[in-house]
């Protein structure tokens, strides 16, 4: 299956004058897109005109190398870059601004100093893997410092390693209530409710996550891997397709795991006889 694979993902390219030809065209009909937009342009409205100008232009180009350029996910992401880079510099004014990142008012230290020394103890005992003496220390903790948000993510990490999924819940659930946008919870959530076989709300907050950090892989990993063991193939390879772009163009080590899901899913559509099934999708989800 790998070779297959890696034989859809195969490079193909075009003359380098045409393909600019090509950015410049879809560039244009971006910022057309984006001027037609009320109120202010947040990411996901800049990206869905970019993949939107992009998917007709390319779908509806009569040369083929256009479309066999965008088999690969190296070829979907030097495209997006040129266009991105192209309407960047042709319309500034549409670009929205990044997003701001909250975490570093959340993931820090207690200003209270008892608070702190009993979650410095805490960690100590992380470390030693001594996980219910932990959980005794960040309770010091939290009773001085309730919305010590660290501290709820760490007292959920260890009940989550002694297997006490619901108590492991009960805390991220109280961390997510000081901070919603929290990427640490949001994770570990998904992961405790899909260890409890609730995979339909797992992927509530994978894509709670993929909504506050629409560039973050782990939300659309998550959601794949759990849409996959409800079955869901479909929305498992949407999310997985695009973890794997993301994992790809951060060189991340996970890229091997989405590579795995991926064959995992395409075994499974393969003995299901949805082989073109899974080629359209692919293709689908590299060009949206």
């Amino acid at each position: 299956m790998k070779n297959k694979f890696l034989l859809f993902i195969a490079i193909a390219s075009f003359p380098t004058l045409y393909a600019q030809a090509v950015e410049e065209k879809i560039a244009t009909k971006s910022c057309d897109c984006l001027s037609k937009s009320s109120g202010i342009i947040t990411e996901n409205a800049f990206r869905d005109c970019l993949t939107a100008s992009m998917s007709e232009i390319i779908l509806n180009d009569k040369d083929p190398k256009v479309r066999e350029s965008l088999n690969t996910v190296e070829g979907i992401q030097g495209m997006i870059q040129k266009v991105q880079d192209l309407v960047i510099k042709n319309c500034p004014k549409f670009v929205p601004e990044a997003p701001k990142d909250k975490s570093a008012a959340f993931y820090v230290n207690s200003k209270n100093k008892n608070a702190q020394n009993s979650y410095t103890i805490a960690k100590d005992l992380m470390r030693n893997k001594n996980y219910k003496m932990a959980i005794e220390s960040l309770q010091l903790s939290l009773k001085e410092d309730p919305n010590f948000v660290l501290a709820l993510d760490d007292i959920a990490v260890c009940y989550r390693q002694l297997d006490d999924f619901d108590n492991a819940i009960k805390y991220y659930k109280k961390s997510l209530e000081i901070f919603p946008e929290g990427d640490m919870a949001l994770m570990n959530i998904g992961t405790a409710y899909s260890l409890k076989s609730d995979f339909k709300t797992a992927v509530g907050y994978y894509e709670k996550l993929i909504q506050y950090q629409p560039n973050n892989a782990e939300g659309y990993f998550g959601a794949g891997k759990n849409y996959f063991l409800l079955n869901d193939d479909e929305k498992a390879l949407d999310n997985i397709f695009i973890a794997h772009i993301i994992y790809t163009s951060e060189k991340s080590e996970y890229v091997k795991d989405s590579e795995q899901l991926l064959g995992a899913i395409y075994q499974k559509m393969k003995s299901e006889n949805k082989e073109e099934l899974f080629k359209k999708i692919a293709e689908r989800t590299t060009l949206n």
